[in-house]
């Protein structure tokens, strides 16, 4: 179901050309110069180590985002968490192949049962303009495939064509548990043996078309060097090639290994800094030339790099401090492109710890940890505009640095609607006290959350003369 908000061109009129201290929060600040450069990092890192490449839109929902993650005239290749989100996507695409770019959709969470006649109808209208000729061509599978962990999943998807469901003919993606036992079959289990002799042609059944494995390393979250995190892509890509056999049954095209995480995919950028003597390099040229003699080819995906966030930040998959130019960036706070603006509704200096009370809970912020430091938020920076100087709010005397300075005001505790500031520090001296009605920005743990909060975004750009003003509003997709 598809929940109605107002309309862009609407939020546009209202809130466009306004300050952002002048917004009522909580609300959500995206700010585009960060969002572009995070995207043009990962872009750059793709192309250096010649690899394919699929954006996650399930961290922002947006159009406007979207596009920046896969311009054109790249391949759209594109995964999502919801069907809502393919539907929001749909103009995009079917526009796309009428101009002729190749479009390349998963829906990346193993399928409902009930729900795959949805999906089969999206198929169905990205087949018909994908090419003319698809009816004179029964197995033509469209520019949508699905995952799956199961064999009654291709059961249904082949029961699906046998009865004549047009857009029944997806790509099948085989997602692999390489660690992470979120989702995936074992490479060793009974499960993916089955699997492997279903996808192989039965005499009077339709074909089902394997495009790929695909695996996630989730537990990537916990490193805290670049080493653990270019380690953990390298073992990751083993994983999925050790499910990869020369006879194995496969579509049209080599097979698609999709790996990684913001983590992992973001760690690949230290390899572009590496001579072809060091040994992570030896060892990824080495993984190319065994993918090559398997007809495989390698995949990064990857979803909250654009915007980041605290968590990201922790995992250290970029040093904080670099020497090497030919990295596209240190990742750090300065590259998180998502804070939360928040007002200070109460203040309490006479508790044994400063606090204050902002009308933002774990449904404004959301209530994932981080491994850096004891909260639920930071208090950020306000970055100063150049045409009226600091702004009121302004942290950096006060600002709580996890790597170095743990002195500052962080969002100590969270109830559903009520975040409770506290103010942090080893000596207690240099405090920077609050004032009721004073406008903070707010870093969150996981922006994937934090996000989903609310309805849009207000854009602002800091590369621009004025980095406090909505530049534009970007209306988040809603549903399931």
């Amino acid at each position: 179901m598809l929940y109605p908000m107002p309309s862009q061109a609407a939020l546009q009129s209202q809130f466009v050309g306004k300050r952002i201290e002048d917004l009522t929060g909580p609300a959500a600040i995206l700010d585009v110069a960060v969002a572009r450069n995070n995207c043009s990092a990962m872009l750059k890192t793709v192309d250096k180590l010649k690899c394919h490449f699929r954006a996650h839109v399930k961290t922002h929902k947006t159009l406007q985002l979207t596009e920046l993650q896969v311009p054109d005239p790249r391949p759209l290749r594109l995964i999502a968490s919801t069907i809502a989100e393919i539907e929001n996507l749909m103009p995009l695409m079917l526009e796309s192949l009428a101009k002729g770019r190749e479009v390349d959709m998963l829906y990346g969470v193993p399928f409902c049962v009930s729900a795959f006649p949805r999906i089969a109808e999206l198929n169905r209208l990205l087949m018909r303009c994908s090419t003319p000729h698809h009816n004179s061509r029964p197995n033509f599978m469209g520019p949508l495939s699905v995952l799956v962990d199961h064999p009654a999943q291709l059961e249904f998807v082949q029961r699906a064509k046998a009865e004549g469901l047009e857009g029944a003919y997806v790509g099948i993606f085989i997602k692999i548990d390489t660690g992470y036992h979120r989702a995936g079959v074992s490479v060793k289990s009974e499960s993916l043996a089955e699997m492997l002799r279903m996808l192989s042609r039965k005499p009077g059944m339709p074909d089902l078309n394997l495009r790929g494995f695909y695996s996630h390393l989730g537990h990537s979250y916990g490193f805290s060097t670049p080493a653990e995190s270019v380690e953990g892509l390298i073992a990751e890509i083993r994983g999925l090639s050790d499910a990869v056999f020369p006879s194995m049954p496969r579509g049209e095209g080599p097979l698609l290994l999709s790996v990684g995480a913001t983590p992992t995919a973001t760690s690949a950028q230290n390899l572009l800094a590496l001579s072809d003597n060091d040994p992570a390099m030896q060892q990824w040229h080495q993984l190319g030339e065994e993918l090559d003699q398997k007809s495989c080819q390698l995949e990064l995906h990857a979803g909250v790099y654009p915007l980041l966030d605290l968590q990201q930040v922790a995992t250290g998959a970029r040093p904080s401090e670099q020497s090497q130019p030919s990295i596209p960036a240190t990742l750090s706070t300065k590259d998180i492109g998502l804070r939360i603006l928040v007002e200070v509704a109460s203040t309490y200096s006479d508790r044994a710890k400063p606090e204050a009370l902002i009308p933002a809970g774990n449904l404004a912020l959301g209530r994932e940890p981080c491994k850096s430091y004891p909260g639920w938020g930071i208090v950020t920076p306000w970055r100063a505009s150049r045409e009226s100087g600091t702004l009121p709010g302004d942290g950096e005397k006060a600002f709580y640095d996890p790597a170095r300075n743990r002195k500052g005001w962080i969002v100590g505790r969270v109830s559903q609607e009520h975040g409770m500031l506290t103010w942090e520090s080893g000596d207690g001296d240099e405090f920077e006290p609050l004032n009721i009605g004073q406008k903070l920005l707010v870093w969150p743990n996981h922006a994937c959350i934090a996000a989903a909060g609310y309805g849009w975004y207000y854009v602002v750009d800091s590369e621009s003369e004025d980095s406090a003003i909505v530049r534009d509003v970007w209306v988040r997709w809603r549903g399931w």
